[in-house]
């Protein structure tokens, strides 16, 4: 006889349950639960938001009539072998620059770890170099020394091209380009799994009598698995993603990211760009799952905690020489590359005259500058908020036990796991116009948050939460020009009560200065005035340009868009009132510590980002936020958790763990974070191509610009300087590494793989 079925309903009502306890438990600690909730916030506003309005755009026309005809024409007679042609190109390109890639980093990780190659530092920073660069500066390279009218094929070699001839345009040249662009990624995984390898595995081969080939194909090669197929899989990924080198070097091959870009410059076919976004988004989803959860989940232990004799070295010369020939090879042509870059902004007119000159620098760093600071600026202000978004992500995903944790650990992936064209579309069609849905909903969670943490029982709570709304709102509905200073000025009373009654000097000082900062609002053009003014003064140049930009950022930071500035300030409303002990006290400070972000979140056009800086700033943040995680989840990986366990035990809520236990145990994660998030952010270029306009320029979309236009050696010059820019953050960032990590190991930038 069968067993009886479980009662479903009744099975899903005790899910419900033990999820609402499970809630309620970590809701105890305030500070935990409000880090989920604003992680959970971002994640879903920047990322699943802009993915569902690309997703979903494909399948509406532009009057919101359900249309599936860009989906049909794969399969008609007059469209269909063109876009099938192109999905096929496009997974060819993919399938090869992985391949190759993979091979090329192994090849460098192998000869670098196991070849005792003489000068692998050198080598092991040549080997990075790619991944400081523009998207598309090898490609830039690689036509002006082997394009049509390059150095070597016209100059040197005499060839002339004639129509038919097969050129570095087309899958060849892409492929070329794109492995040495993404090789650098293939190394740092491989080199990690390779230094961690246990030799006794391998000696233990060798001891039997095995050949060295014998133990590569069953020992090393087996154990290297999860580095190789990680590997394959995230350089097939950003393949796909990459818009910059198919832009420059494709030809007559045309793939997906390309035809994306081209439907919303082009045509401004925003839907025919969503169909597209979503074939090329689903192999990239497939094979991102792929590498989570079966590649990341089979077992591969070398590492047993037993003790292990020193790394093994390749003893076979032939073999140790093939592999050590290959690196110099591959970075002879890396130095060649840049080189060619460097050069050519110094070229008066490429191939046609070599004659050094600084025009193209003084174009650069004249109109240029504009594009240069803008990125600089962007760039240094979204990469701390990048870091430590990843660094709590990973914290909670590593530490905490909670329903979603892994749809919360896939989600924040996410934005590096989908091509940038998708995420800058969906950008555009989340944020253009204002959202008072999305307002509305995040409003709501974080007043019940606050409410639940403030007051002490329903009745506070539900005072608290009435008043403050409605204060808020009606606020938010005067459309007074002293609006803000009425904001500010609560939060400045709010500190002055504080000191009087609590005598808790740090968070009335927090609170005074949250208030100034709210008011500055109405401060900021004035403050702006005065330096915008000092530059008009200067004559037409650099310095005049420059100061001109300076005037800008002081309005970007002191007039943050108001929703998002609502949800900081949603954050220090808890942090400066949870816990008061006063009944009265608790409910006026807790109506007037709502009545401030109510009012943010709901003034002017809620979430209307698009045309602003911070639409940009959030594109980078979400895009290197990955790397950061990732660096954050595996250093936390390796501490053991009683250390936090016992800061616990003595009764240290999670906040103060976190900033004083785990944070420095996690700094070098967190400087590994920093870096990449910074060269992600100054080589962006896919995510942001989309959100930059007039007032907001970024340096590699300036490139692309100039390219178009034929300044190939004002486009080199650009380049020239994001490389220096990016190498001389790296530098500032190891010192302050070696400063703060003395006597302690440095910063693994495989951690962020």
């Amino acid at each position: 006889m069968l067993a009886p079925k479980a009662n479903s309903p009744s099975q899903f009502f005790n899910d419900i349950k033990r999820r609402v306890r499970e809630f309620s438990l970590i809701s105890r600690d305030p500070v935990l639960f409000l880090s989920l909730l604003i992680s959970g916030i971002i994640i879903f506003v920047f990322v699943i938001l802009p993915i569902y309005k690309t997703v979903s755009g494909g399948f509406f026309s532009d009057e919101g009539v359900w249309d599936l005809k860009y989906f049909a024409r794969y399969f008609d007679d007059y469209y269909g072998p063109a876009l099938r042609r192109s999905f096929y190109d496009t997974m060819t390109m993919g399938l090869l620059t992985a391949l190759l890639g993979t091979v090329v980093g192994f090849i460098f990780a192998y000869a670098t770890v196991r070849c005792n190659m003489p000068g692998k530092k050198i080598v092991h920073w040549l080997a990075l170099l790619p991944t400081v660069s523009p998207p598309f500066a090898l490609a830039l390279s690689l036509i002006l020394l082997f394009g049509r009218n390059g150095i070597i094929t016209k100059k040197i070699l005499g060839i002339t091209y004639v129509a038919g001839m097969n050129d570095i345009y087309g899958m060849d040249g892409l492929v070329i380009v794109q492995t040495i662009t993404f090789f650098s990624v293939s190394y740092l995984i491989i080199r990690a799994m390779l230094e961690r390898l246990n030799p006794a595995m391998e000696e233990a081969a060798a001891s039997l009598g095995a050949s060295r080939l014998h133990i590569f194909r069953t020992v090393t090669l087996p154990l290297l698995i999860p580095g190789l197929a990680g590997s394959f899989l995230l350089l097939f990924v950003e393949s796909l993603a990459d818009l910059g080198n198919p832009l420059f070097i494709a030809g007559n091959k045309t793939v997906l990211s390309a035809q994306i870009f081209l439907a919303v410059i082009g045509e401004y076919d925003y839907q025919k760009a969503s169909a597209l976004a979503l074939v090329l988004i689903i192999p990239t989803l497939i094979l991102f799952v792929v590498q989570r959860y079966y590649v990341n989940r089979r077992s591969y232990i070398s590492v047993t905690g037993k003790p292990a004799t020193s790394q093994v070295t390749e003893k076979d010369p032939f073999i140790r020489w093939s592999f050590n020939a290959a690196t110099y090879l591959v970075c002879f042509l890396v130095i060649l590359l840049y080189a060619t870059i460097v050069y050519g902004s110094f070229s008066f007119s490429w191939v046609v005259d070599f004659t050094p000159t600084l025009r193209h620098w003084t174009s650069t760093l004249t109109r240029g500058v504009e594009a240069i600071l803008d990125t600089t600026f962007l760039s240094a202000l979204a990469t701390p908020f990048a870091a430590l978004l990843g660094m709590i992500i990973a914290w909670l995903v590593v530490r905490k036990n909670f329903s979603g944790k892994e749809i919360l650990d896939f989600s924040s992936n996410l934005g590096g796991a989908v091509p940038g064209t998708i995420l800058g579309i969906g950008f555009i069609m989340a944020f253009n116009k204002p959202s008072l849905g999305i307002a509305v909903v995040i409003y709501a969670l974080l007043a019940l948050f606050y409410a639940q943490v403030v007051g002490k029982n329903a009745w506070e709570r539900l005072i608290i939460l009435i008043l403050g709304t409605l204060a808020g709102v009606l606020i938010s509905r005067t459309e007074n020009v002293n609006q803000f200073y009425i904001l500010g000025g609560i939060y400045v009373a709010i500190g002055l009560v504080l000191i009087a009654v609590t005598r808790k000097f740090t968070l009335s000082i927090l609170s005074i200065v949250t208030g100034v900062y709210v008011m500055s609002t109405n401060w900021a053009v004035q403050l702006a005035k005065p330096v915008s003014d000092f530059s008009r003064t200067l004559g037409r140049g650099f310095w005049s340009n420059a100061i001109f930009q300076f005037a800008d950022y002081i309005k970007t930071l002191l007039q943050p868009s108001t929703s998002l500035l609502a949800i900081a300030v949603f954050v220090v409303s808890v942090v400066l009132l949870m816990g008061l002990s006063n009944r009265l006290l608790r409910v006026i400070l807790g109506v007037a510590g709502l009545i401030v972000p109510c009012a943010l979140m709901f003034t002017g056009s809620p979430f209307a980002l698009v045309g602003g800086a911070y639409i940009i700033m959030a594109a980078y943040i979400v895009r290197s936020l990955p790397a950061s995680v990732r660096a954050g989840v595996a250093s936390l990986q390796q501490i053991d958790p009683s250390i936090e366990e016992a800061s616990n035990s003595l009764g240290a809520d999670a906040q103060y763990t976190f900033r004083k236990v785990t944070l420095p145990l996690i700094l070098p994660a967190l400087l590994a974070g920093l870096i990449f998030s910074f060269t992600r952010h100054m080589t962006s270029l896919s995510a942001i191509i989309f959100l930059v306009n007039a007032k907001w320029r970024i340096v590699t979309a300036s490139i692309l610009s100039e390219w178009e236009q034929g300044g190939v050696s004002i486009a080199a010059a650009y380049s020239t300087v994001i490389i220096v820019l990016v190498l001389l953050a790296i530098a500032v960032l190891n010192l302050i590494t070696n400063k703060l990590l003395r006597g302690r190991d440095g910063v693994d930038l495989s951690q962020g793989m």
